[in-house]
């Protein structure tokens, strides 16, 4: 593969074909840090080093999660329109805070997933993931990303946080636009109005699930910081969980020793979702750390302070399991950085993890001869700067009769408001007093610069 670009330039489709042969080319060059370009003009670095995302994710001396200290931006040499301002910017949860208002915010969310019963979990996606196939069973092929990996993490979520149905096609295509960056201002105005009026209508019917508990905890949390935490939970929970599905899916097709293993029992799902955060991690170039102050790299190279530092929990991965491969690949290890490390990791992994292993169980199970519709070289990956997923996932299978126990009958699926598209007007232009697309917070963190 040509690639001229001095940065790993990770809006690239180029780069994603790849990404690991460009990170091994840029690290014998530059080290365990190297230059990145998230859209054109817009520069960061990408730590790509396990053992050093680990010091930097504890060094809170050295590095802090507020985006307002994002140097380039506040100087105004990134555009107001970054396709990539929406998930870089700054917002009142716990992703985007330091120190005491981190563990503030942090309790209440981890407090609010702490209420969450793991058995109802698994019987609603045992139920949802039933159903879905249940639509699809009697074809005997299927687009697997749009219509089983994606559904399933957003109706099961979307169940747990307590939102009406109807918000759930609007909040995937507006996260979707945020992840990729694609019209990435509109997306998350589009985003945060959908949330704000699950959060009103929360607050006149309150009752068992996140949302409540979030908005009931003695934490004290704003309006405004329920909100943000829902865009921080709902948003990665969904393309994380939905990525970590297809992604596996996609290991478990093109992996003959891994399928091997699992049809003779020496590993388990469980283990072939481990296989697949080692490899592909859902969100691999994502958060972002801040230094308060200039860091002096080997060579030479300083990072200044404010400059975007990503993690890349990707690369880091894929490089130690490379140099520990046999041991890796012959125990069960969960030593990866995919749910992050340090004050900042991941509160909701069990979560994810018991929505992806109950999910994949239920497709092979229900579907035990999934196969790939194309070749492997035809899989392509999406061109997102932050996240690890595929634009498609065609298979074939042997068809099958719907499972009665699920309602479905002669291959239909039972209409209900989000499968049916009743998922309420669409979102367009702005609300009341607002830019065009933006939303009333971005609107005044953009002016506030």
């Amino acid at each position: 593969m040509t690639y001229p670009c001095p940065h790993a330039a990770l809006h690239d489709p180029r780069f994603h074909a790849d990404p690991q042969a460009v990170f091994e080319r840029l690290r014998d060059v530059h080290g365990p840090v190297v230059p990145v370009e998230l859209e054109p003009g817009v520069r960061a670095w990408l730590v790509i080093d396990y053992t050093m995302i680990t010091a930097w994710c504890r060094d809170t001396r050295s590095f802090s999660r507020d985006a307002r200290r994002w140097r380039d931006w506040r100087e105004g040499r990134v555009p107001d329109d970054a396709g990539v301002i929406p998930m870089l910017a700054h917002r009142p949860n716990a992703m985007f805070a330091d120190g005491d208002q981190h563990l503030r915010l942090r309790r209440a969310v981890t407090d609010a997933l702490g209420g969450v019963d793991g058995h109802r979990v698994v019987a609603d996606v045992r139920g949802f993931a039933g159903r879905l196939v249940d639509g699809f069973a009697a074809r005997g092929r299927a687009e697997l990303l749009d219509d089983y990996a994606r559904r399933l993490p957003l109706l099961v979520l979307t169940r747990m946080l307590g939102f009406g149905d109807n918000a759930g096609r609007r909040l995937a295509a507006a996260l979707r636009g945020l992840w990729d960056g694609t019209d990435a201002e509109r997306a998350n105005a589009a985003y945060e109005r959908t949330l704000s009026e699950a959060v009103t209508a929360k607050s006149a019917h309150p009752g068992d699930d996140v949302l409540s508990r979030l908005m009931a905890h003695d934490a004290g949390l704003s309006r405004e910081e329920v909100l943000h935490h829902l865009v921080l939970v709902f948003g990665i929970g969904d393309e994380s969980t939905a990525n970590l599905i297809g992604n596996t899916v996609r290991l478990l097709l093109t992996d003959r020793d891994l399928a091997a293993d699992l049809a003779g029992t020496r590993v388990s799902i469980d283990d072939a979702v481990d296989r697949s955060l080692w490899r592909d991690p859902p969100m691999t170039n994502f958060p972002v750390l801040y230094p308060v102050r200039d860091i002096e790299l080997a060579g030479g190279r300083t990072i200044r302070e404010g400059t975007p530092v990503l993690l890349g929990l990707g690369a880091a991965n894929r490089f130690l399991a490379d140099e520990y491969r046999e041991r890796i690949q012959e125990t069960a290890n969960r030593a990866h950085l995919a749910w992050g490390v340090g004050p900042h990791r991941c509160p909701a992994q069990d979560i994810a993890r018991l929505i992806a292993t109950t999910g994949i169980e239920t497709l092979i199970d229900r579907l035990p001869e999934l196969r790939l519709a194309v070749a492997e070289s035809e899989l392509r990956w999406r061109n997102s700067p932050f996240s690890r997923g595929l634009t498609a996932l065609p298979v074939l299978f042997t068809p099958r009769p719907p499972d009665r126990l699920t309602g479905y009958e002669n291959g239909a699926a039972p209409a209900t408001a989000w499968d049916a598209g009743s998922a309420g007007p669409e979102v367009h232009g702005s609300a009341e007093g607002e830019g065009p697309g933006r939303s009333g917070f971005l609107d005044r963190w953009l002016r506030g610069r």
